[in-house]
Formats: C-alpha cells, sequence, structure tokens
C-alpha cells in the first residue's frame, strides 16, 4: 500500500525515498510507502546560505536534495517518547534527513527563562512539520528542535555504531539556527558519521540574568542549559539513529564555539561531560560580569515591555513578540552587552578565567582555529583618540580599575597603531576572540591542535565558510566560487548577524568572512582534517598522504599550529604573548 504525501513539507523536498532497509536489533525502525509526485523547479540547497556562498542552483552539491518520484520507503526511528519520521533523503549520497525532533518542552509559558525540560510523549508521528525547517529563536519561541543527518549504512545496520557530529552555530547569542549550516559538503567525502544541529534560545530569554530576576525564581543564562540539553539528549537518544554516544564531537563557531568552551566550565569544571572531543572554532564572546549592570538591563527590559519592577510573572505572561523585542531595543539604546555573564551557578567565572585557573572538566581531543584578522583589520568607530581607547575599554567592562586600564593600555604601545581605531580593533580581538583560543589550550596543557587562518580578507567567519562548504560536484578542485557575505536575505541573515555581535562596530560594516573567495580545493584540504578529527580523534589520521601533518601545539617550546593558507604552512602560535595572556585573567572585575 502507498499514501500521497506532498513533495515539499516545509521547505524541505524530499528526494530519492529509498528501499533496501531492513530491520535489525540495534534500531526500532518502521517503513511508510510513499509516492512523492515531481514537482518542476521546487529544489533547495540545505547548505551555507546562498548569500555566503555566492553560488547559483546550478552549483549545488552532489548531496543536495531534490523532488524526485519514488515508489520506495522512507525509514522512521522510534524513540520512547516520539515516532520520528525522515523528512529528506538522497540516495546518491546515502544519506536522509530527520526534522524538528523534540529534544526539549516548548520554553513558553512557566518554562519560559526557566532550564530546559524533557520533551512529552508525542500522539502522532513526528515527520518534521512541528515547524518551519528554518524555526529560530530569535522568531519563535517554540524553538528547540533538533535535525539529524543520518547516512543509509547506519539506519540499516551496515555499519558500526558510527561517530556523531553536534554542531552549534553562531550569531553573537542573539541570532542564528540549526538551519545556519548542513553536512552536504562534508557527506561528499565522507559519510561515514552523523550530523547533528539544534537550536537555543536567544536574546533575552536566553540571556536574562540579574537579582531581582534570580530571586523571583529566574534561572539565568538558560541559552547554555539548553545545549546542555541538546548534548545530554544526544548521549540518551543517538544510539536509535545508529551513533556512538561515546564519539561525540561539539563544533562550533562564534558564539557556538563559546558554547561549547562553556559547557567545559560550567559550574566550575563540577558538571559530567556531555561530548568527548572538541572543534572549536574563532570562539567569540565579550566576557561580563557584575550583579549591577545585570540588574539594570532587567529592570529596564521588563519595564519597556509593560512589567514595572522587573515582575517575573508578568515577563511570563506577555507575548513572546514582546519580549523580545523589549531586550533587544534596551540593549541597542544603552549599548548592553547581551552576552552571557557570571551568574555564579553554570556560569561560575568566565570560561577563559576558568580555563586559566583549571576549574574546568574536560579530558579529549581538541581542535582551536582563529583568523588572522578577527575584528582588527577596520578602525573602530568612535575611537578617534589615545583617551577614546581608555574610554571604550571602560565602556565594555565597567567595573574595571584605572591601574588595569593602565596596564592593558602598555601592551598596546599607541606607536604600534596607524590610529587609535586601529588600536582598540586589536585590543577587543583578544578579549573578545582570540584571547579565548589561548586560555584553552594552556588549561589543557597545551595538548591541542591549533589552527591560524589566513584565507582571503581572514576576517571573522572564514574557518566556518571554509570547513562547511558544500562543494559542487561538477566543479574542479581548483575552481572557485564567489562569496560575499554582506548579503542579509532571510537564509542569511542569522549568520550575518554574528558579525553584527562581534566586532560589528568596526566601520566596514561587513559580514562573516568579508568579501572572499572559496577555493573548493582548499575547502576539501580543511575538511579533510575536520573529518578526520570526527571520525578518529586526529585530524591527520585520514587522508594521511593528502595533506600537511598537523602537530599538537606541545610539539614545540614555543607552541607550534597549522596555517591555513594557499600552501599550508606550520609556524609559531600568533597568540602565545602577553597580550592575549592578560585577558584571560580576567582583571577587568
Amino acid at each position: 500500500m502507498s499514501v500521497q504525501v506532498p513533495a515539499a513539507r516545509n521547505g524541505i523536498d524530499l528526494r530519492d525515498m529509498h528501499t533496501g532497509i531492513v530491520m535489525n536489533g540495534r534500531h526500532r525502525l518502521q517503513f511508510t510507502k510513499i509516492d512523492v509526485p515531481v514537482q518542476e523547479d521546487l529544489t533547495m540547497r540545505m547548505s551555507l546560505p546562498a548569500a555566503l556562498l555566492g553560488t547559483t542552483p546550478a552549483l549545488a552539491g552532489a548531496s543536495a536534495i531534490q523532488n524526485r518520484q519514488s515508489n520506495d520507503t522512507t525509514p522512521t526511528v522510534t524513540l520512547d517518547y516520539s515516532t520520528v519520521v525522515a523528512a529528506a533523503g538522497n540516495t546518491t549520497a546515502g544519506f536522509w534527513k530527520f526534522q524538528n525532533i523534540r529534544f526539549a518542552q516548548a520554553p513558553t509559558g512557566d518554562l519560559r527563562f526557566a532550564p530546559p525540560e524533557w520533551p512529552l510523549t508525542e500522539d502522532s508521528d513526528n515527520t518534521g512539520d512541528l515547524a518551519g525547517s528554518d524555526v529560530d529563536c530569535s522568531s519563535e519561541e517554540d524553538c528547540l528542535f533538533m535535525d539529524i543527518w543520518v547516512p543509509q549504512s547506519a539506519l540499516d545496520g551496515t555499519a558500526d555504531a558510527l561517530p556523531v557530529a553536534v554542531w552549534t552555530y553562531g550569531g553573537g547569542f542573539t541570532g542564528g539556527s540549526k538551519s545556519q549550516n548542513t553536512p552536504e559538503g562534508l557527506f561528499d567525502l565522507s559519510t561515514d558519521f552523523i550530523f547533528v544541529s539544534y537550536n537555543y534560545r536567544l536574546g533575552i530569554t536566553g540571556l536574562a540574568n540579574g537579582p531581582s530576576f534570580n530571586h523571583q525564581g529566574g534561572t539565568s543564562n538558560v541559552a547554555l542549559w539548553d545545549v546542555s540539553q541538546a548534548f545530554s539528549w544526544v548521549q540518551r537518544y543517538i544510539g536509535e539513529f545508529g551513533g556512538n554516544p561515546d564519539q561525540v564531537t561539539a563544533m562550533g563557531f562564534s558564539a557556538g564555539g563559546s558554547h561549547i568552551l562553556f559547557q567545559m566550565t560550567r559550574f566550575g569544571g563540577r558538571a559530567e561531560q556531555l561530548f568527548s572531543q572538541a572543534y572549536v572554532m574563532s570562539p567569540g564572546l565579550v566576557p561580563s560580569a557584575g550583579h549591577e549592570t545585570a540588574e539594570q538591563f532587567w529592570l529596564n527590559a521588563s519595564s519597556a515591555a509593560g512589567c514595572d519592577g522587573g515582575d517575573l510573572g508578568c515577563m511570563k505572561s506577555l507575548d513572546f513578540d514582546t519580549v523580545h523585542a523589549a531586550g533587544s531595543d534596551v540593549a541597542g539604546a544603552y549599548d548592553y552587552s547581551l552576552q552571557p555573564k557570571v551568574d555564579g551557578y553554570i556560569i561560575s567565572d568566565t570560561y577563559e578565567a576558568c580555563f586559566y585557573a583549571k576549574h574546568f572538566n574536560f579530558s579529549g581531543p581538541v581542535v582551536l582555529t582563529h583568523e588572522l584578522h578577527e575584528a582588527n583589520s577596520q578602525e573602530y568607530s568612535g575611537v578617534d583618540t589615545d583617551d577614546d581607547v581608555g574610554a571604550a575599554l571602560r565602556d565594555f567592562f565597567p567595573l574595571i580599575q584605572d591601574r588595569v586600564v593602565e596596564e592593558a593600555l602598555e601592551l598596546y604601545p599607541a606607536d604600534d597603531y596607524a590610529s587609535p581605531g586601529f588600536r582598540f580593533s586589536d585590543i577587543k580581538q583578544h578579549f573578545e576572540l582570540t584571547a579565548h583560543n589561548l586560555a584553552a589550550t594552556h588549561g589543557l596543557n597545551n595538548q591541542t591542535w591549533n589552527a591560524l587562518v589566513e584565507l582571503g580578507s581572514a576576517t571573522h567567519g572564514t574557518d566556518q565558510i571554509y570547513s562547511t562548504y558544500t562543494l559542487s560536484s561538477s566543479a574542479s578542485s581548483d575552481s572557485e566560487v564567489d562569496t560575499d557575505a554582506t548579503g542579509t536575505t532571510a537564509a542569511s541573515s542569522a549568520a550575518a548577524s554574528t558579525t553584527a555581535g562581534l566586532g560589528g562596530n568596526s566601520t566596514d560594516g561587513g559580514g562573516i568572512g568579508g568579501s572572499a573567495s572559496v577555493d573548493s580545493g582548499i575547502a576539501i584540504m580543511m575538511q579533510k582534517y575536520l573529518i578526520s578529527f570526527i571520525q578518529t580523534g586526529d585530524p591527520n589520521t585520514l587522508w594521511a598522504d593528502d595533506k600537511l601533518y598537523w602537530p599538537m601545539y606541545n610539539e614545540s617550546d614555543n607552541g607550534v599550529e597549522i596555517y591555513f593558507n594557499t600552501t599550508f604552512t606550520t609556524g609559531h602560535d600568533d597568540l602565545a604573548n602577553d597580550q592575549a595572556l592578560f585577558w584571560n585573567k580576567a582583571l577587568w572585575y
């Protein structure tokens, strides 16, 4: 028997519905016979946003999901609370996509400003249509969903339990979504792993903090709790999809990279380890602490929403759009850094300070990458004199003492810079971005793999673009596809918002990675390191003859890293200096 189904669900095209799946002892699989009617011109690239890649539909990768006629079966995985049905698949590449799986209850009503709770039992099959494919937590409150991309071999039992890569997106903690980056480019090289992406709460609903807020029962920094819940879900359920919970790689860029480091240091290192290894790209965070600033933000935002005195019950009763807009408006009006802040609980201290003090719980392989010019290639606007440099530091760190400002300024002599604006951009690049890598490296006893990205303009996001670039099967290895990250279409606005929270006050106004070209040959090489790390815990193991050996940081007395440039070389760590080290002591409070 077969049933007719739409050719697309919530923008997800059903392609290549596949036969040959068998029942096995590890998975509880069910099958639904479907006929998918062909619809012309309904194609979708499940890849980096088109505005980032500058590609056209003709350049979609071999793994792109297509609409086509099929009389075959689609896999279903039965969990103890839900039956999830693959929303899309591709027989050529050999993978399926399970879409919009609830990994927590909807964080609405009493669960707003509260830690996530395990999902309730669902009465009907989840076919991926509980929300739009691009649902995000900046526009919808019922957003805690997960996508899982599963190779056919994992579902039919022809492979051992596969390693798992869990992607955490960036977006300055105020934007981004699980659909921002997808794995087709990686699957072009190997389908011997499972790819997971998920949403976490953003803006005020994910980052509210402060004494009055906590006194009334609010939980600070619930976005971090969402991330913990996602990894806990993977530990509990990924085996049902053929994944190995003991071989989980946490991957993340910018705010997503910081979320991974927060997971390593949460509760001051007194929490269980939820993943076995980590691949962290350009972790971005303006370190922040202080009851007074958090209190004022909460009181001002709640007042703007119509809840005087910071009344938590009132804030829970309002519609999501009102609350979210109030938080965004107040953060903008007061230049408030809407980022995770020290709360004495899940964030016992900034993560760089935790690494410096050895207050973390993580043992496992780690890769850390950063760009040569994350945020220092443009002057910071509004910083026109040497006095402005100190004033800007005080704006970012209201609790900083004068002597600490003087110490910081001595580390960045004015004569070394073309202007005060460039001077502050370099300072900010360290405290907001690159110094985090040095903190984690030293905390992990220098037993990490580190990389400096020197491709194109080498600004914030270049490593992400190359590492997750979806390749065209019709393009040669040395072809190039133009990218322009300044676009802010619906597909790319979440990604572009990363820069809005990180270095967004520079005079260029550009987006992630600036304007650059993606050389597919270099992208393939970088992806081989990444896939090797996901599958073996070592970036060198697979394709060893195809690429330069990547030394571990401690293989040199001075610290060594690989340089991702047009030739690939190794050299001294450019972050091994007193400037980066200074910020890891968190002397600003």
